[in-house]
């Protein structure tokens, strides 16, 4: 018995292994589609998929069925054959009756309402206005109701054949406004454009009857609204006989020669109403009536600042009150100051509100573009923050240690913070405890904006303003309002943002007192020309002080090598040097006379260099802000100044975006052979490497302007030219991926490095 007892045993454990082993378990849980959803939530999901692919399929007969029609309109407008007359049952595509019979079919079934959207227009025909004498005034043309459009479908079904145009035009289309015209007179335009600035309400659009039997002015706002537009349209190139060319040529000779009449002339009464009456950038309001703290009273009082300038009248009255605003300013009226005096407002505010925090959070943050704009914006604060204590400040820029930055941030916390786009970023992501002292920010401050976007830094600025908190007061401070500022502004600023324009509509937006002067001299003698102007300057001016532009910062390092070793008192800047020796640059500049400064773009925006007599720009600028911009180095506090434009010839197109602006064209100057041996004296002594880098730069710089890097051949043959003026006997080689990047891979003058 033992022993059977012991042969069943194993037998009974071997099944039970089984069991375990090779039986699949029974899960008890409810049975579940992709993604974890249930039946009926599966099945809702596949229902409005349906229905959504429905509503699009419809929207593009639509379409379709107003392209159709707007062809067929134009065809009889013209005299042309009905392209849609084919009477073959074959593969021909449907006639705009036929398509409308169709449409109709498709909201005479079950459900059609739901496939009514809200881009048809109204349902129900709106109730007619009325005026105040007690008439109604009708609204044409009205909204279709859907049960007449399906009783009228059905009728066409019978009649399609019979269909009158001019009624089909006036009664179904206008009606069903599909066009954004006729939308606008019962519901707002949703559709917008990153192009579009502003939106506008459509106008009624006029049926199409046979009173217009040419195609006139309704016919065209009737078909410039559809979603083909005139893509069905056959474009007829007009020729311009040969004969009126010598006409035309003549015709725009006498306009340059008005042109030039009238800004003489305009030039005339600028002066003599400057010498009636001294105009003044000073306003008779003083800082300590506009209700700022007294500590912030008295140190601008002590730095001899007693009367604001119309700029800060006009920009304190709006930022104070705690709205946000877009604020368009001259350069040199004192803007820096219109945003720095509320952001020690809403600081001092903020800490009497905030007094038990260990940790005191960044209130006001400073965006600017460049380091030099940011070390000269974080002198004004010092100077403003003079009388008061327990409020710190910082910068944030590119150039220096990291670590460093970081210690100064935990050992002296500080409410306000002026950086640079990028290296804030770095701080933030590095996860260094800002961001969560940011969430506390009470004021955000964008200056020159239109720089920072120029710059590519549109994408690190969502990035931060995506670590800051919504309830905050912004303010953009700008020299030139772009497209670019404007869309940006979306993002930064509440909609009911104010914009504040203290430069005025239509109006130039350059100094009245900056005299502005052009010469077009070949680019190979430009160098030449810039230190003639140089001399004269300095013989006419004992007191000088000139900044000289250059396009890119290897030029700027060519050029002031070249005056340099002509012995005259020259100082660099550019991106290429480090942050100590910008910053050093820049104050000596600031503080000294009798100095010529030669710089990239860097020193463009922002800067503040007190009684420069003269700017020189060598090279196209890279749009028409930018000119601006150098241009507002000189003039600066209402005084005079001067600013020198030297172009190529086939740099001359860009004087048709200063249309508007007083330049005056000067011919060519009579140049000093003397010179011209002196510059090329100093061009041997310059090393080989700095000349092989401006030649990159340049080719690099013209190649990116759409204008002058359109026709590869020709920059590369100006670029020739450029290298045989600076002393290589041969243009330096680019490397294969280079060339290929710039598009000049194969073309003849370019050498590629093996």
């Amino acid at each position: 018995m033992s022993a059977s007892m012991l042969m069943e045993r194993p037998r009974q454990f071997s099944k039970l292994l089984c069991r375990l082993i090779l039986t699949r378990p029974m899960g008890g849980g409810p049975r579940t589609f992709p993604g974890g959803v249930s039946k009926w939530k599966w099945k809702r999901m596949h229902e409005k998929r349906a229905k959504e692919k429905e509503k699009r399929l419809l929207d593009q007969e639509k379409q379709l069925y107003e392209a159709r029609l707007r062809s067929k309109i134009r065809a009889k407008v013209a005299g042309k054959p009905d392209p849609f007359s084919g009477t073959g049952t074959g593969h021909n595509p449907m006639n705009p009756n036929q398509h409308l019979k169709v449409l109709a079919d498709r909201f005479m079934k079950e459900g059609a309402e739901d496939l009514w959207n809200e881009k048809d227009g109204p349902i129900v025909e709106p109730p007619p206005s009325v005026r105040p004498d007690g008439t109604t005034r009708s609204i044409a043309p009205p909204p279709l109701d859907l049960r007449k459009l399906i009783s009228k479908g059905r009728d066409l079904a019978g009649k399609r054949d019979s269909v009158n145009l001019s009624n089909l035009g006036g009664n179904y289309v206008g009606s069903r406004n599909y066009s954004a015209q006729s939308r606008g007179r019962f519901r707002r335009n949703d559709s917008s454009s990153d192009d579009s600035d502003f939106d506008s309400d459509g106008e009624s659009v006029q049926p199409f009857s046979n009173e217009n039997s040419k195609f006139g002015r309704n016919v065209m706002r009737f078909g410039s609204s559809a979603s083909l537009g005139k893509y069905d349209m056959k474009i007829i190139k007009r020729r311009v006989p040969l004969n009126s060319l010598d006409d035309e040529n003549d015709f725009q000779q006498q306009v340059e020669v008005i042109r030039s009449e009238l800004n003489k002339k305009k030039a005339v009464e600028i002066e003599r109403e400057e010498s009636q009456k001294e105009v003044s950038i000073l306003s008779e309001k003083r800082f300590d009536e506009c209700g700022i703290s007294p500590l912030t009273v008295k140190a601008l009082t002590s730095a001899g600042y007693v009367k604001m300038t119309r700029v800060q009248e006009v920009a304190l009255s709006v930022c104070l009150e705690g709205k946000d605003a877009l604020v368009k300013a001259k350069t040199g009226t004192g803007k820096t100051a219109a945003f720095l005096l509320p952001a020690i407002e809403a600081v001092v505010k903020a800490m009497a509100s905030n007094t038990n925090q260990r940790v005191s959070p960044v209130f006001v943050l400073i965006l600017c573009p460049t380091r030099e704009l940011a070390s000269q914006i974080a002198a004004e604060t010092n100077v403003l923050l003079r009388y008061h204590d327990g409020i710190g400040m910082q910068t944030l820029v590119g150039g220096t240690r990291f670590k460093e930055d970081q210690k100064c941030l935990e050992s002296n916390p500080c409410q306000i913070i002026v950086a640079t786009p990028g290296r804030l970023l770095d701080h933030i992501e590095n996860k260094s405890g800002l961001s969560v002292r940011l969430m506390g920010l009470k004021m955000l401050i964008l200056d020159e904006a239109g720089y920072l976007l120029d710059l590519g830094f549109r994408k690190d600025i969502e990035k931060i303003v995506d670590c800051l908190p919504r309830r905050r007061q912004s303010l953009l401070f700008t020299a030139t309002l772009p497209k670019e500022v404007r869309r940006v502004s979306q993002l930064v600023l509440q909609k009911d943002h104010i914009f504040v324009d203290t430069v005025g509509l239509g109006s130039v937006e350059t100094h009245a007192k900056v005299k502005q002067s052009c010469f077009v001299v070949q680019h190979e003698l430009h160098f030449q020309i810039v230190h003639q102007l140089l001399m004269e300057h300095i013989s006419e001016s004992p007191d000088y002080k000139v900044i000289v532009f250059c396009t890119t910062g290897m030029v700027t390092s060519l050029l002031y090598h070249v005056l340099h070793e002509m012995k005259m008192n020259v100082k660099e800047i550019h991106s290429r040097k480090p942050q100590l020796y910008r910053t050093r640059i820049s104050e000596e500049f600031r503080v000294s006379k009798r100095l010529i400064l030669v710089t990239s773009d860097v020193s463009a925006r922002g800067m503040n260099y007190p009684d420069v007599t003269l700017v020189i720009q060598v090279g196209i600028p890279s749009d028409r802000e930018q000119y601006i911009n150098r241009l507002g180095r000189t003039g600066r506090e209402g005084k005079e100044g001067r600013g020198i434009l030297l172009l190529a010839p086939w740099e001359e197109y860009f004087l048709d975006e200063l249309k508007d602006l007083p330049l005056e064209k000067f011919p060519s100057l009579q140049l000093d052979r003397d010179t011209k041996l002196k510059i090329d004296d100093s061009m041997t002594k310059i090393d080989t490497s700095i000349k092989e880098a401006a030649f990159h730069a340049w080719l690099g710089y013209y190649n990116s302007i759409r204008e002058t890097g359109r026709d590869k051949t020709t920059l590369v043959e100006q670029a020739n030219k450029f290298c045989e003026s600076i002393g290589l006997q041969k243009p330096p080689s680019l490397f294969r991926k280079t060339a290929l990047k710039m598009g000049l891979k194969d073309i003849p003058g370019i050498r590629i490095r093996k």
